[in-house]
């Protein structure tokens, strides 16, 4: 699938935005049904319908197109947990009692993201993404894939390894790896780049 014009989708080209919602739909799907499924399955598709169209809004922001990925991840991850924030409040509004897992998964999003997803979404959705896009440049495609999927879509090692068929004891290698290579290209965000490695194991 080709990777949409950025120019094209900033002066607002339909044929260039139905490129982009073919490449995009799969990574915002993947983020709704991750936080979604245990609760509100019926809602993966509608939310990450919503991630798209506010993606729209968003494009103007964007200095490369490979931001888009990311971008993408993070807007249906923060509209994902908007919708089990506003559904659990709705169920003890009207007196009843969600499990316990639920609870804990509405109170820890009530300031960020369960423990369990993207170390990293406490940042703007804007900053990460030109961060992450800036960092990433010199890297190989699977190196970036799976440091996008670590810490942007918040999957575990175990999930990682299944989505790339790859050895459970190699994905910590990708994610070290990835960040030296971020850190030999001469980063200028040192910051960031310890923060990222704080979450590994």
């Amino acid at each position: 699938m080709s990777v949409p014009e950025l120019s094209a989708l900033k002066s607002g080209d339909a044929d260039a935005w139905d490129e982009a919602f073919r490449w995009l739909w799969p990574t915002a799907f993947a983020v709704a049904q991750l936080k979604l499924q245990p609760y509100l399955p019926e809602d993966i598709e509608d939310v990450a319908v919503e991630a798209l169209e506010e993606l729209v809004e968003k494009v103007a922001q964007i200095k490369e197109v490979e931001e888009l990925k990311p971008l993408t991840a993070s807007i249906a991850h923060n509209l994902a947990v908007s919708r089990l924030r506003e559904r659990f409040a709705a169920k003890r509004g009207a007196g009843v009692t969600e499990s316990l897992e639920a609870r804990r998964e509405a109170e820890e999003n009530d300031t960020g993201p369960a423990s369990g997803d993207s170390p990293l979404a406490d940042l703007e959705q804007t900053e990460l993404a030109g961060l992450l896009g800036e960092l990433q440049t010199q890297l190989k495609p699977e190196q970036r894939r799976i440091l996008n999927d670590f810490f942007m879509r918040g999957l575990s090692y175990e999930q990682i390894a299944a989505k790339h068929n790859v050895a459970l004891g190699s994905v910590g290698v990708y994610l070290k790896r990835g960040l030296e290579a971020m850190r030999r290209q001469g980063a200028q965000h040192p910051k960031l780049l310890k923060e990222l490695e704080a979450h590994l194991r």
